[in-house]
């Protein structure tokens, strides 16, 4: 046991089992996720499909689950804690996932992951209860950070290592090897994880709060969290859509450059390399943003280079002709995106749980990743169903972030709001 820096706050040392155990769990749940992204080609042989879009939708039906589910999950964690209330999601994905593997009739696939999307959201939502019930005021910010490492490790993960559990067209292996490592996850989270630590870490910790409707709605009237829901609906719907449909973006790079089945394994590695730059931006812009006790600046930062690097992504895609010096600088500027956006995310989400006290961490913790979902799924839609046009889509993307960038410097910092640690 620690005494929390300049305060009369103790942390636990089971403060990080608590974090790996809630990682793990979030990380399978995204695996299960992305799982069917990564060998779209295959997954159609397997289950029948002649096109990509049902395939699509296993992944695209995470998104558009969360929309409904958040405010159950946002009331579950309130009234059940950490433990049970994020247990829900735990026990979704462990038993529906363990469940994709037992037919191979698409339409019950299809609703097993939706299973599985139904406890995405008691996850989620759980990244600011953790950071705020265990950790001191000087960690709050990195430990969100380290929720949020799982998240992308977990797409990460399924989008490298899938294709090797699938050697041939038989996914059946694949989806029990999942589905086993959910169950036993489920099994440890809910033998070993605690709720909260015998004394409160932190000042945001230390006072009872409640979910009411009334109370919730009130956020809607709070400025500076309403920017940073415009931040969300902007900056995580881009990376979401840009992420989850790249191969559409980078169509007339690959596909005409190399033919599809080479294209595939390019896909990956931009998207992997992307994943990587967000996990080392989230632990160490937020390492920093904890350090100097600052929120405001570093989201400026996210929005601005979100905006001039979607910009290049345009410009290397329409003026640099050699192919692999095209490449090279996509990759380049992909871990860039991917460690400026994405950092974005634990810095946000601790800085609307501080400036909302006392309302519940998970309750705008919810509402921020709920409106990027929304993005995401009105982001992608623009690039599947609206102009079948690269350039279009770029534009538009960089348009959106430059918005938010400017929304952001309408915020005040932390120094306006933190309570007295």
């Amino acid at each position: 046991m620690n005494s929390a820096a300049t305060t009369g706050y103790k942390v636990y040392s089971y403060r990080w089992i608590v974090l790996l155990l809630f990682g793990l769990v979030t990380l399978i749940n995204q695996i299960i996720w992305i799982t069917f992204a990564a060998i779209t080609p295959k997954a159609m042989d397997f289950y029948g499909k002649t096109t990509t879009t049902p395939i699509f939708m296993l992944s695209l039906v995470f998104m558009i689950v969360y929309i409904p589910m958040n405010i159950p999950a946002a009331l579950a964690l309130d009234k059940l804690g950490l433990k049970w209330g994020t247990g829900i999601g735990v026990v979704l994905t462990g038993v529906f996932g363990i469940l994709r593997a037992v037919s191979t009739q698409y339409h019950w696939v299809l609703v097993f992951q939706i299973g599985c999307a139904i406890g995405q959201p008691f996850l989620l939502n759980s990244f600011t209860k953790v950071s705020s019930n265990w950790f001191g005021a000087d960690e709050k910010a990195l430990a969100t950070s380290l929720g949020t490492m799982f998240v992308l490790l977990g797409i990460l993960l399924g989008m490298f290592i899938t294709p090797f559990l699938v050697p041939g067209q038989d996914l059946t292996s694949m989806l029990y090897i999942y589905g086993g490592i959910a169950l036993v996850f489920m099994v440890v989270y809910l033998i070993f994880i605690k709720d909260k630590p015998p004394t409160p870490a932190n000042a945001y910790s230390d006072e009872s709060k409640v979910f009411e409707t009334k109370g919730t709605f009130d956020l809607f009237k709070h400025r500076d969290f309403n920017i940073l829901l415009v931040l969300f609906l902007f900056g995580a719907g881009t990376f979401n859509a840009i992420s989850t449909v790249m191969a559409d973006l980078f169509n007339s790079i690959f596909d005409k450059t190399l033919g599809p089945l080479v294209a595939d394994d390019l896909y990956g590695i931009l998207g992997g390399i992307m994943i990587i730059g967000g996990i080392a931006g989230a632990i160490i812009l937020s390492t920093l943003s904890d350090k100097y006790r600052k929120r405001k600046i570093f989201l400026i930062i996210n929005a601005i280079s979100g905006a001039v690097l979607t910009l290049l992504f345009f410009i290397i895609e329409k003026y640099v002709a050699d192919f692999v010096t095209k490449y090279i600088a996509l990759c380049i500027i992909g871990f860039f995106f991917g460690f400026l956006l994405l950092s974005a995310l634990p810095v946000g989400l601790t800085f609307a749980a501080e400036i909302t006290h006392p309302m519940p961490e998970e309750t705008s913790n919810g509402w921020l990743m709920w409106v990027g979902q929304l993005g995401g799924i009105a982001l992608i839609m623009i690039v599947m169903y609206g102009m079948d046009n690269d350039v279009f889509n770029f534009i538009i993307y960089a348009v959106i972030l430059a918005i938010a960038a400017v929304f952001s410097f309408g915020m005040k910092d932390l120094d306006a709001y933190e309570l007295k640690q």
